[in-house]
C-alpha cells in the first residue's frame, strides 16, 4: 500500500520543500572556479550580461576598483576582459553590461549568490479584478521594481505561475512566508477567495507572531473595509478622494511607489533594479503559438493579432497600453470600446471568440488536467477523506464505519515524487466527491499532504468539514486556519465516537424526516450541537478567534425560509455572496422545522449559541442591519411560524420585500394566515421553482437585490 511504503520513514516524500530541493548547495557554488575556456563558452544571457562585470579577476586591485567605484571609465575595465578571443561571446556580453552600467546601476557589492525564492514582499491583489484594477496592479509593480525592488517583490504574473495547478497553494506559501505585504483593496478584494484569505492569513500573523509583517494597504476603489484592518489605516494610500481619484492609472501608481518606496527600501535585502527590456521583435516568429495565454508578451500579442489581420490602428491600440496575455484574460468589449477605443464591434467579437477558443484549447492540454478536473460534477453522498499518511489505520476506520452508513469513500492514492504529481495522481479523486473531511490530528496539523489536499479542495469549492480528533489549532499554518476556520468541524476528541458520527452522517445525508415532532426536534437539537466551525470548536481553548464569523458581519440581504428548503436556500445565499451582497440565514436546522407546528420558539432555550447572543436577538438585528428581504415560497412556509414572524418584523421596519417561489403555488397563495397573505398579495415573486427556471430566472433576483443596494450605498 502506498500508505505503508510513506510510513516507512521516507523524509523526503513527507517534506514540501523536499519534493523540489535540487539545487547544488550555496557553498558549492561559491567555489567553482572557471577556466578561460569555460568562460568563453558560457552562453549569452541577460543575467550573464549583468552579472559578468562581478566575476573574479586575477587581478584583485582591479576587482576592488570595479566594485568600489561602478561608474569608473569603460577604459580602465578592458582588463578585465578575456584574453585572446576577439569574437568571444563572454566578451560581447560584459562589454555590453559595462556600456549600460549607468542605465541598469551600480552592480551589487556583495558576491554571496541570492538563495531563489526569498522574496519577502507580497503583493496581494484580487485575481478576479477587472482590466483597469489589474493595469494599476501591473504598473505599480513595474514601478517597484524599477525601484530597485525587482529581487524583493513577489508577484505571480512574474513568477510565471498563474497557470500552475499549484497556483492557489503558490500565492498562500507566499503570504505566509512574506516579511511585508501590499494590499491592493476594492470590492473585487473583499469579493474574491484568493485575496480574503490571503488577507485572514496576514492578519493572522500579525496577532500570532514576534515579528509580524508589515502591512501596507492602498485603498483602489471606494468599500467597506473590515474593522480588522483599522490598525493599519494610519498609512493607507487613499486613490479615491481628491484630485489623483481623477488622475491617470501611471500617476496613481507613481503616487503609490512615492508613498512606500521609503519604508520599502528598509526591507530590502537586495537592492537591486529590474533589468532593462529586451529590444522589442521585429519579426513574428509563431512562438506564441507554443506559450500558454496568460505568458504571453505584448509581441506575442501584437502577432496574435496581425495572425487575425485586425487593422493596425487597433493593434496600436494594443501595444501603446501595454496588453501581454495577463491583461488580454481580464479585458472585456465595454473595456476594448472604453479604453483602447475599438470600435468595431466585428472586431471585438473576433478578438474575444478567438480568446475563448485558445482557452478552450489549452483546457485539453495535457497540462491542462486541473482545469478539466474543476469541471467534474461531484456525486451526491460521497466523502473523500483527507489524512495524513502517519494516520492510516485512523482513516480505515473511518471508511470503514461511513461504508456501514451507504456512504461512499475515496481517500487518496499514491503520493507521488512531488506535489504537482500528487495533485495530478489525486485530483480527480477530489473533485469527484461532493463532501471533504479532513482529519485533524497531531500529525495532520503539520502534513504537506493534507495543506495541498484541502487548498486543491477550497480550489474546487468543495465542501470541507473537520473531524477534530486532537486540538492542533495552534499549530495549524496560517493558511490552514483561514481555510478551515470558518468551515464546520465535528468534535471526535471529547464527544462520543458514535455520536460524532451521527453528526458527521447528518452533514453529508441530512435525514428528510423524523417520525414525531418531538422526537424531530430532539434530534435536530442534538445535530445542530454537534456542529460548529472550527475555530469556534477549537480557538476557545487557545484564547483566540482570528476572524469573525460571515454570520457575524452586517448583511446586505435577509433570507426567510423553512428548513426543508435548506439545501435550495444554501444555493441562493453562496450565489448571491458570489455576487458581492451579504447575506444572513438562520441555517441552523434547529429553528426550521419540518411541520407547519415547528418553530423557532421550541428551540430557542435549548440551542447552544456560540456568540452568547439569544438567536432572537440575531434575527432582530440582522433584520435591521439588512437592506431587503427575501422569502422562500413553500406550501410549508406559508403556514410557519417563521414566515408570520419575518414577514411582520420585515413590514414593521419598513424593509422592501422579494419572494421567490421555490415551490409552484398561485398567487397570491391560498392556505396563508390573512396578515402574510396580506404582506405577499402586493408583492411580484420570481419563479425558481424548477431546476430550469432557477438556472433561467436567477439574474432577476440579483438585479432586484442590487436595485434595493443602491440607496444604500449613496
Amino acid at each position: 500500500m502506498a500508505e505503508s511504503g510513506h510510513g516507512s520513514g521516507d523524509e523526503t516524500a513527507a517534506d514540501p520543500v523536499a519534493w523540489h530541493n535540487h539545487d547544488i548547495p550555496q557553498r558549492q557554488l561559491e567555489n567553482v572556479q572557471l577556466t578561460k575556456e569555460e568562460a568563453e563558452a558560457l552562453p549569452v544571457s541577460r543575467e550573464d550580461s549583468f552579472i559578468s562585470v562581478e566575476i573574479k579577476s586575477k587581478k584583485k586591485d582591479m576587482q576592488e576598483n570595479e566594485i568600489s567605484q561602478p561608474g569608473e571609465d569603460v577604459e580602465k575595465l578592458k582588463v578585465a576582459e578575456p584574453q585572446g578571443g576577439t569574437d568571444s561571446g563572454f566578451h560581447e556580453s560584459t562589454k555590453s553590461a559595462i556600456k549600460n552600467e549607468k542605465t541598469l546601476g551600480p552592480p551589487p557589492t556583495s558576491h554571496k549568490k541570492r538563495k531563489p525564492g526569498k522574496k519577502g514582499i507580497f503583493f496581494s491583489y484580487s485575481p478576479d479584478a477587472a482590466y483597469l484594477e489589474k493595469k494599476f496592479v501591473v504598473e505599480t509593480v513595474r514601478q517597484l521594481k524599477e525601484n530597485n525592488l525587482a529581487e524583493d517583490i513577489w508577484f505571480d504574473k512574474d513568477e510565471k505561475n498563474i497557470d500552475a495547478p499549484t497556483w492557489f497553494t503558490q500565492r498562500l506559501e507566499a503570504v505566509e512566508k512574506c516579511r511585508a505585504a501590499i494590499l491592493i483593496l476594492s470590492d473585487s478584494y473583499f469579493q474574491s477567495t484568493m485575496s480574503l484569505f490571503e488577507g485572514k492569513v496576514l492578519l493572522e500573523r500579525t496577532v500570532s507572531l514576534s515579528k509580524p509583517p508589515q502591512l501596507f494597504l492602498v485603498l483602489y476603489s471606494p468599500t467597506d473595509i473590515p474593522p480588522q484592518y483599522a490598525p493599519f489605516l494610519d498609512g493607507i494610500v487613499d486613490l479615491t478622494s481628491g484630485r489623483i481619484a481623477k488622475s491617470s492609472l501611471a500617476e496613481k501608481s507613481s503616487m503609490v511607489v512615492g508613498s512606500l518606496s521609503i519604508y520599502l527600501e528598509k526591507l530590502s535585502t537586495a537592492m537591486v533594479p529590474a533589468l532593462p527590456p529586451l529590444v522589442a521583435e521585429t519579426e513574428f516568429t509563431g512562438q506564441y503559438k507554443k506559450t500558454k495565454l496568460c505568458q504571453w508578451t505584448v509581441n506575442d500579442v501584437q502577432e496574435w493579432l496581425a495572425g487575425m489581420k485586425v487593422r493596425e490602428f487597433f493593434c496600436q491600440a494594443f501595444a501603446e497600453n501595454g496588453i501581454d496575455g495577463f491583461l488580454l484574460m481580464a479585458l472585456t468589449e465595454q473595456d476594448m470600446v472604453s479604453y483602447l477605443s475599438i470600435e468595431s464591434r466585428i472586431v471585438r467579437k473576433k478578438i474575444l471568440s478567438e480568446m475563448v477558443q485558445i482557452l478552450d484549447n489549452e483546457q485539453k492540454m495535457r497540462d491542462g488536467w486541473h482545469l478539466r478536473v474543476r469541471l467534474k460534477r461531484p456525486r451526491v453522498d460521497t466523502v473523500y477523506l483527507v489524512y495524513d499518511p502517519a494516520d492510516v489505520r485512523l482513516a480505515q476506520n473511518m471508511k470503514a464505519d461511513l461504508l456501514k452508513k451507504n456512504i461512499q469513500v475515496d481517500t487518496h492514492d499514491k503520493l507521488g515524487q512531488s506535489k504537482e504529481e500528487f495533485l495530478q495522481i489525486n485530483a480527480p479523486r477530489i473533485a469527484g466527491c461532493k463532501n471533504i473531511l479532513v482529519l485533524l490530528t497531531e500529525a495532520a496539523a503539520t502534513s504537506p499532504f493534507v495543506f495541498n489536499e484541502v487548498v486543491f479542495a477550497e480550489w474546487l469549492n468543495r465542501t470541507i468539514v473537520t473531524a477534530l480528533f486532537k486540538n492542533m489549532w495552534c499549530k495549524l499554518r496560517p493558511a490552514m486556519k483561514a481555510i478551515l476556520g470558518e468551515n464546520p468541524a465535528i468534535d471526535f476528541e471529547t464527544k462520543m465516537y458514535a455520536d460524532s458520527m451521527d453528526v458527521l452522517e447528518h452533514q453529508v445525508r441530512p435525514l428528510r424526516k423524523v417520525s414525531g415532532i418531538v422526537l424531530e426536534q430532539a434530534y435536530l437539537n442534538r445535530m445542530a450541537e454537534g456542529l460548529k466551525p472550527l475555530q469556534v470548536l477549537a480557538a476557545p481553548q487557545s484564547g483566540q478567534i482570528m476572524w469573525p464569523l460571515t454570520e457575524y458581519l452586517e448583511p446586505k440581504v435577509f433570507i426567510s425560509y423553512q428548513w426543508d428548503t435548506q439545501a435550495r436556500v444554501d444555493d441562493i445565499r453562496n450565489m448571491l455572496e458570489s455576487s458581492g451582497v451579504t447575506c444572513w440565514a438562520d441555517i441552523s436546522p434547529v429553528t426550521r422545522g419540518h411541520s407547519s407546528m415547528s418553530s423557532r420558539n421550541a428551540a430557542l432555550m435549548s440551542r447552544p449559541e456560540t456568540s452568547g447572543e439569544p438567536i432572537t436577538s440575531q434575527i432582530q438585528r440582522n433584520m435591521r442591519a439588512c437592506s431587503v428581504v427575501i422569502c422562500c415560497i413553500t406550501p410549508k412556509y406559508i403556514q410557519s411560524d417563521n414566515c408570520s414572524k419575518d414577514l411582520t418584523l420585515a413590514e414593521t421596519l419598513y424593509k422592501p420585500i422579494i419572494p421567490l417561489m421555490l415551490r409552484f403555488l398561485p398567487w397570491p397563495p391560498e392556505g396563508a394566515p390573512t396578515a402574510v397573505r396580506k404582506i405577499l398579495a402586493k408583492l411580484s415573486t420570481v419563479d425558481l421553482s424548477t431546476e430550469k427556471l432557477f438556472k433561467q430566472n436567477f439574474y432577476q433576483v440579483l438585479e432586484r437585490v442590487k436595485k434595493h443596494l443602491q440607496p444604500a450605498k449613496s
